[in-house]
């Protein structure tokens, strides 16, 4: 049966083959997918988050005020907790992909997320479970009792409950609601571009409830209700998720996603002495069939992927051995499919743009941790009546990405649509540069700021308001508006059927381990700048007699360097013209459209500069 027989050539076959409804049913382009079921997956966008945000933001205070952990130990906590939930989203991405789908991991892992909130709920309520209060006089320690033993256990078991299920959940609502959304039908990529912004605007949302909401009642309630408000809000998300299964377009998994891969390296390495020829078309090109399609699609979404000159080395897994002119029959393990290369090729030139991202997540580390302390150590009151939780500073960038985000997809994107031809506005890349290139000025105001503040202290006994730390914040929230949504959109858009929550998943990775980099940053500071005759920058549980100001430096210096190495990557990179979103209309089209998408290294440094004359400050 040839290809056209089985409908691979018409537009709608993504739709057809890979995508079911609830009952495992070909799915109905008018009934199933669509804005209304991304709306559902939207509301548990919104819910998850400000559940995971309202524990996140302010669980250095419940860390370090409640558990009794030293400074740099609470800070720690809080980056291994949210780079763990990132890390595991890879893991998340894995299963969904090659077994459980989308739906049933978001579904599954979302009441593994709902019993750690629970169980912290209970902890936080119940004064047996937790260490007692500080005495004024007693251990050197200054009479607090650090938690450990079996109150620890409890702690850190319902902390990585919640990264557990939060991880394994996030990749898969972002691409179980672009899958909404036929990937190569060109009347939807508007509309998908535009889910992204709306997934983003949701993020948003659940964070300013949380910094908002949330903070205010663990400040005046206590942390056990506002961990309860958490739970509640998680199980408000999963009744949304459960309300649209009906009209899911649902993409079923198609076994482990690993082995094809792992069968081009073992190819690769076997073939290593073989020279690959230098007419592509003498390589191996018949096509992966997945078991789960008795019609006979192909792994890559009913697409060839068109050979691409990149990583010469891995085509030596599509080489054929003759033996006496006739062609050797070989194992999957010693002979794979151009197409199957071309899969592993598109994961390793995501990698450096991948890596790119990770300095940006240290910096966001750093306004969930220090910047919490640093208002802790201000003025905080805003009469004399009302007090401002320091966590909620976090909410500033959100009040403005709420109004922000409709006016970029309303206002902007059209507008850029015109200039550029781009469905998004922008390329994917371009919008990460901007974001990346912002994110530094993030770290030179709070370095000004910190400088101030601690002059402030110590020469001349005074106390700055909290306020003086929330440009720190606005211009954060503005380069991750920008960078957050353009690598989720990059990333999705390079995936091929059975890869989409893995590759949506990498994002996630990234801020894990962005995190991680951060707990890294903070020992080995640490350990460098301490001398015989005191301590490193930030090894005291005194912002006055640290030395934050010097780290926000250093990571200013890093954001700069970092942005630099991300044009070059950038520019080298080159998408496979099969996996475009919207393929060219002529052939003599396909290098330019290439161009356009994927340089950035002489347009960004103009679409910098707009930006950051659209949004000065």
């Amino acid at each position: 049966m040839d290809r056209e027989e089985r409908g691979e050539d018409s537009k709608g076959s993504e739709s057809l083959q890979t995508s079911v409804d609830w009952r495992g049913r070909p799915c109905k382009p008018n009934t199933h997918g669509g804005m209304t079921a991304a709306l559902f997956i939207l509301g548990l966008q919104a819910f998850e988050m400000m559940a995971i945000a309202g524990v996140g933001n302010n669980l250095i205070t419940y860390v370090f005020n409640e558990m009794h952990f030293p400074l740099s130990k609470s800070a720690n906590t809080v980056t291994n907790f949210v780079g763990t939930v990132f890390l595991l989203s890879l893991f998340g991405g894995f299963l969904s992909d090659s077994y459980l789908g989308s739906f049933w991991t978001m579904l599954i892992f979302g009441f593994v997320e709902l019993s750690g909130f629970i169980l912290l709920s209970i902890q936080a309520h119940v004064a047996e479970l937790r260490p007692p209060k500080c005495s004024s006089m007693g251990s050197p320690t200054g009479g607090c009792e650090e938690a450990k033993g079996y109150k620890a256990w409890i702690f850190y078991g319902a902390l990585y409950l919640v990264a557990l299920g939060s991880g394994c959940l996030k990749p898969n609502i972002i691409s179980h609601g672009a899958d909404q959304f036929p990937k190569h039908d060109s009347k939807q990529s508007k509309k998908l571009s535009t889910f992204f912004n709306s997934a983003y605007f949701a993020f948003c949302t659940g964070e300013l409830l949380a910094l908002t909401l949330l903070v205010w009642v663990q400040t005046h309630s206590g942390m056990d209700v506002g961990f309860g408000v958490s739970a509640a809000a998680m199980a408000v998300g999963l009744i949304c998720l459960i309300s649209g299964s009906l009209i899911y377009r649902n993409s079923p998994p198609r076994g482990s996603i690993f082995t094809p891969i792992a069968q081009v390296f073992v190819a690769a390495i076997s073939k290593r002495k073989q020279i690959c020829p230098s007419n592509s078309e003498m390589l191996h090109r018949s096509e992966i069939i997945d078991p789960h399609n008795p019609s006979g699609t192909t792994i890559s979404n009913n697409v060839t992927l068109i050979h691409t000159e990149k990583f010469r080395f891995l085509d030596k897994a599509c080489i054929k051995i003759e033996n006496g002119g006739n062609e050797m029959r070989e194992s999957s393990w010693r002979l794979c499919s151009v197409s199957q290369v071309e899969q592993v090729k598109i994961l390793v030139s995501v990698v450096p743009i991948f890596a790119c991202t990770i300095i940006f997540n240290t910096i966001s580390a750093q306004l969930q941790t220090f910047s919490v302390q640093q208002g802790t150590s201000m003025n905080t009151n805003l009469t004399s009546n009302f007090r401002i939780p320091p966590a909620s500073l976090q909410s500033i960038p959100y009040m403005m990405l709420i109004f922000v985000v409709p006016l970029y997809e309303t206002a902007f994107v059209p507008l850029a649509r015109r200039i550029t031809g781009h469905d998004s506005g922008i390329s994917p890349l371009k919008r990460v540069g901007i974001g990346l290139f912002i994110a530094t000025f993030s770290m030179v105001s709070a370095a000004i700021i910190e400088h101030k503040r601690r002059n402030a202290a110590l020469k001349l006994n005074e106390t700055l308001s909290i306020f003086w730390i929330a440009p720190q914040f606005l211009i954060f929230g503005l380069s991750e508006m920008f960078t957050a949504v353009g690598l989720i959109e990059f990333f999705y858009k390079q995936s091929i059927q059975g890869m989409q929550s893995f590759l949506t998943a990498m994002t996630y990775c990234s801020y894990s381990f962005g995190f991680y980099l951060s707990s890294l940053l903070v020992s080995l500071v640490n350990k460098v700048t301490a001398s015989s005759s005191g301590q490193g920058w930030l090894s005291e549980n005194d912002l006055n007699k640290d030395r934050l100001d010097l780290f926000y430096w250093l990571l200013a210096a890093l954001s700069l360097i970092n942005f630099f190495n991300y044009l070059f990557w950038s520019s080298w990179y080159s998408c496979n013209p099969s996996v475009l979103p919207t393929p060219p209309r002529q052939p003599h089209e396909l290098v330019p459209n290439l161009d356009k998408q994927n340089s950035i290294t002489t347009s960004t440094t103009t679409a910098v500069a707009a930006a950051l004359n659209y949004n000065s400050y």
